[in-house]
């Protein structure tokens, strides 16, 4: 049933004594004539009653980061340049949805964001942060712009710049099966407000994805073909830190180069496609910096025996295009060096 507007003289308590939820938020509804093909709402936030969908993308497993306090300068510093970073904005994975609404015309962003607010809290969803213009930033309004166009894996040129009112609102929904999260970003153009919705549905990786390779398997694979790719070797979202989870794999290199002391390897950092070719080059360069100083530090590797390298996209063993191929993308690899 698609829920309408409230009657500009009737009381919001009158609705809500009345069984009604006080806000167009249409779950559910029948799509749009004009809607994207292929694309469909999420149920647990649904669409301001007359939008039409506009950009829908869904990956199965992503991280992503949601804003939950303000954006500072300071922050941005301290983060390398980044204006999502753990001072502000809570990281979650699981399976992704970006979705883009435009309308409906004559509405202001005000309304439409407010309403879909009232509507997550409707279902159960507690706000973690919200804000309007110069409250998301103590720069300028462009900040939670880039932010969220930028700086998110789910892509970038989703949104457009120069918008003379945004808001911006972070919610979860905790739930036994694994927490929902949900980002919204309204922002008006003229008479028309755009609608930027950004939902993580967390949940465990499926680990039986992950190919976990020992000593002995990439002695075997480096002996037979000068080299072996890793994805056991895991860092934190668009960091060079290595993550907790990355250790077994770590482990098994150390006990490879401790077995073979005259091995010596190019450690080779791997990305996929998203972000800028520089940017990518420059991460994967300090991710295999990062490898190689834990393996000097942690397994007491001779410096003079690793070499770091940084190929960033160039070197792609699958399709950028989807999922899948991305994943396979993202990598390190050991590659034998000359003695």
């Amino acid at each position: 049933m698609t829920l309408k507007t409230i009657p500009p003289r009737r009381s919001r308590r009158s609705l809500l004594a009345g069984g009604l939820l006080g806000f167009a938020v249409a779950a559910g509804a029948p799509a749009a004539a004009k809607d994207v093909a292929g694309g469909k709402d999420h149920p647990l936030v649904g669409r301001y009653d007359g939008a039409t969908l506009q950009l829908y993308k869904a990956k199965d497993y992503e991280e992503q980061r949601l804003l939950t306090k303000r954006i500072t300068g300071a922050d941005i510093r301290a983060a390398g340049g980044r204006r999502l970073s753990d001072a502000n904005a809570i990281k979650v994975a699981g399976k992704a949805f970006r979705l883009k609404y435009s309308g409906p015309k004559g509405r202001s962003a005000l309304e439409v964001a407010r309403n879909l607010q009232d509507g997550l809290k409707a279902k159960g969803f507690e706000i973690l942060f919200q804000c309007r213009a110069a409250e998301c930033s103590d720069l300028n309004g462009g900040e939670l712009y880039f932010a969220l166009n930028d700086e998110s894996p789910m892509g970038r040129g989703d949104i457009r710049s120069g918008v003379p009112d945004v808001l911006y609102a972070s919610a979860v929904l905790r739930r036994p099966e694994g927490d929902v999260y949900a980002g919204v970003y309204v922002g008006q153009f003229g008479d028309t407000p755009e609608t930027l919705v950004d939902v993580v549905e967390t949940r465990p990786m499926e680990a039986e994805k992950i190919v976990f390779v020992d000593a002995s398997a990439m002695q075997q694979a480096i002996e037979a073909d000068g080299r072996v790719a890793l994805y056991g070797v895991l860092f934190d979202f668009d960091k060079a830190t290595l993550r907790s989870d990355a250790k077994p794999t770590m482990d098994e290199i150390g006990k490879l180069l401790t077995a073979n002391p005259a091995l010596k390897v190019v450690v080779a950092g791997h990305t996929d496609a998203d972000g800028a070719f520089d940017y990518n080059v420059d991460l994967s360069k300090r991710r295999a910096a990062s490898v190689v100083a834990t393996l000097v530090k942690r397994y007491g590797v001779a410096p003079a025996r690793l070499k770091s390298f940084g190929v960033g996209m160039a070197s792609p063993v699958a399709t950028n295009d989807t999922d899948a191929g991305r994943a396979k993308n993202r990598r390190v690899e050991l590659v034998k060096a000359a003695e």
